[in-house]
């Protein structure tokens, strides 16, 4: 199994620092980054894949420096940009076929693998119109089979739902579930419904800095007994910043308990993005619970 490894990851821009020692690793699989906007979610990316140069620390690759590699990590990496950018005038064929000979693939496979993945993103009916036409989910579609094409060893998406339509999210779970067994596909967000269901490590990141590490089901035990779904009548008992909600439900975090009707709520990924951001040192491991 292949490891991409990120340790003691620095970014500073002047005074500001943007990533305080990162460290975590990311294996053959699903891996997510969840987090609000300015986490650090995208400089982290833009850092693992060389786009924008690192303050301090080291990135890895099955034990290899992936700046000392070059060209040879490039060619197994793949990253989805947060806001990609198109050539209106091309189609969608001419954009993937452009980005197939920059990723080195080989012409005589490049029309088939372009209409294999515009099938998987629902766009093989656009293969001949231009991009100008395209919709903003359209072209976050394309964006997406820009990345998969080849089928990389490691696959970065910074925030690939922006734009995509209910179905459309659950095709690109789809895609990524048939993905995983062969490559580290790594996704940042803050929309918890990307990556809820399938994902094997989550990273949650708050300010720049780690604040929880591990299969959410480890996760989601460590703060057991601590998320409580609040009565609408009682709501006003506890501190409006403390209140969260999921669904139809009320939520707050608490060692006891906050309300005389409150009780207690099975843990969730979308506890675990709150717990991230307004308690994050309930993460620490509990008695009897591994990492």
């Amino acid at each position: 199994m292949s490891v991409l490894r990120v340790e003691d990851l620095a970014k500073k821009y002047g005074k500001k620092t943007a990533l305080n020692g990162i460290t975590c690793e990311f294996t053959t699989g699903i891996n997510a980054f969840l987090g609000p906007n300015g986490a650090g979610k995208t400089t982290i990316m833009n850092c693992i894949s060389g786009v924008i140069p690192k303050s301090g620390g080291t990135v890895t690759y099955d034990g290899r420096d992936v700046f000392k590699m070059g060209e040879e990590y490039r060619r197994r990496m793949s990253y989805q940009f947060q806001y990609q950018p198109f050539y209106p005038s091309y189609t969608a064929h001419d954009f993937l076929e452009f980005f197939a000979l920059l990723k080195g693939m080989p012409k005589e496979g490049i029309d088939s693998e372009i209409k294999r993945v515009l099938e998987q993103v629902n766009l093989s009916d656009s293969i001949n119109d231009k991009i100008r036409s395209f919709s903003g989910g359209m072209k976050q579609r394309l964006a997406i089979a820009q990345t998969i094409m080849g089928s990389p060893e490691i696959l970065i998406f910074d925030e690939p739902s922006a734009g995509l339509d209910p179905f459309e999210r659950e095709q690109f779970k789809r895609i990524m579930m048939g993905l995983k067994d062969k490559s580290i596909i790594i996704i940042s967000t803050h929309i918890v419904s990307d990556i809820d269901t399938i994902c094997d490590r989550l990273v949650v990141l708050n300010k720049g800095s780690v604040v929880a590490d591990d299969k959410p089901k480890v996760l989601c035990e460590r703060i057991r007994g601590l998320i409580w779904n609040i009565p609408k009548d009682e709501l006003e008992m506890i501190p409006i910043k403390r209140v969260y909600f999921e669904d139809t439900n009320a939520k707050t975090i608490s060692n006891e308990k906050p309300t005389p009707n409150s009780y207690p709520a099975e843990p969730t990924m979308n506890d675990l993005y709150f717990c991230g951001q307004l308690q994050k040192d309930i993460f620490a491991p509990k008695d009897g619970v591994s990492e």
